[in-house]
């Protein structure tokens, strides 16, 4: 689509309507202009700059505690995609994408759960691309593909699909058991942004120093503070990007 307030939100909207959607079906937008990310926050885009998007899938093989699988079955897609565009990238816990110190994408994950399983997920992802300025705000820890590496991609559609069809491979290898579980959070680890590197977190309003150790299996994030190790979830701490 040319323009729309955000890619999860019309996904959302149709499936409200009752319109019966394929699994995989999947909405793009050329100017995303209310775009959302993780903790509330705003995902702002360049119009035809950018990759823009979000897909239904219908994950009731994985139990609800399984919700983490998703997350890491998603980033590694994306990485898998900027690998074969010769990219290097790291996945910074839990949802961001990036380029040395700069993020280049964001994942948002929405499930509908019932007591047992996962019965759908909407997942959105935003891929900065060629977009070549950035708010002030944004422009010490945003950054784009262009950017960082020179490459630029002109299809943005071509190259959406691309991305989509990395991130049907791995969920697909997952289902099938082509993929199994640890060999997944092996994966997911290796490629953490500054692991075992020490650096900035914030919970509770209390700044410290820790290392990253490692991420279980159900996305629980394990730091090393004054040679005690500490855990969290999801929204308990914040990673500070210097």
């Amino acid at each position: 689509m040319d323009e729309i307030t955000s890619t999860n939100d019309y996904l959302k909207s149709q499936l409200s309507n009752f319109k019966p959607l394929q699994e995989w079906s999947a909405i793009m937008a050329k100017n995303q202009t209310h775009g959302r990310g993780q903790r509330q926050n705003s995902w702002t885009s360049e119009p035809n700059s950018n990759i823009t998007f979000s897909f239904l899938i219908f994950p009731k093989h994985l139990a609800l505690q399984e919700h983490f699988t998703l997350n890491m079955l998603i980033s590694l897609g994306i990485l898998d995609w900027l690998k074969s565009i010769k990219v290097p990238a790291s996945i910074k816990w839990p949802n961001d994408i990036l380029i040395g110190n700069k993020k280049i994408a964001g994942i948002l994950i929405e499930n509908t759960s019932n007591s047992k399983e996962i019965k759908q997920s909407i997942i959105g992802i935003g891929v900065n691309v060629n977009q070549k300025e950035f708010s002030q705000d944004l422009s010490k820890s945003a950054s784009s593909i262009l950017n960082e590496t020179g490459y630029s991609i002109d299809n943005l559609e071509e190259a959406c699909l691309n991305l989509l069809s990395f991130i049907y491979t791995r969920y697909e290898n997952h289902k099938n058991k082509k993929l199994n579980n640890s060999d997944l959070l092996k994966e997911y680890n290796e490629n953490l942004y500054r692991k075992n590197i020490p650096g900035l977190y914030s919970s509770n309003d209390l700044t410290f120093e820790a290392i990253l150790m490692k991420v279980d299996e159900n996305g629980k994030l394990y730091l090393l503070k004054d040679n005690e190790e500490i855990t969290y979830y999801f929204k308990e701490v914040v990673f500070i990007m210097q």
